[in-house]
């Protein structure tokens, strides 16, 4: 199977699932969840006051290499830094 066929594959099962989900709850009901739904909390105010308070605010990952088959190293020139 060809990348190509996985990815209409895909396409093709997402258009059912959305279609699914569209008939379930119209657009006008997500209108409406989404005007009653509380204010989106504020990342970069989380992170400061982490950072103010001495902790960690953010844990990250960086990879150096992917496993087979993708490409492989992609970062060489990544390595271990830790800080706390």
């Amino acid at each position: 199977m060809t990348t190509r066929d996985i990815l209409t594959r895909i396409l093709a099962t997402k258009a059912k699932e959305l279609a699914v989900a569209k008939a379930a709850v119209p657009l006008s009901g997500m209108r409406n969840r989404a005007a009653a739904s509380p204010a989106p909390r504020d990342f970069a105010a989380a992170i400061r006051a982490k950072i103010a308070a001495g902790r960690s605010a953010v844990i990250a990952e960086i990879k150096k290499a992917s496993p087979p088959p993708s490409p492989g190293v992609t970062k060489p020139e990544a390595r271990r830094v830790f800080r706390y």
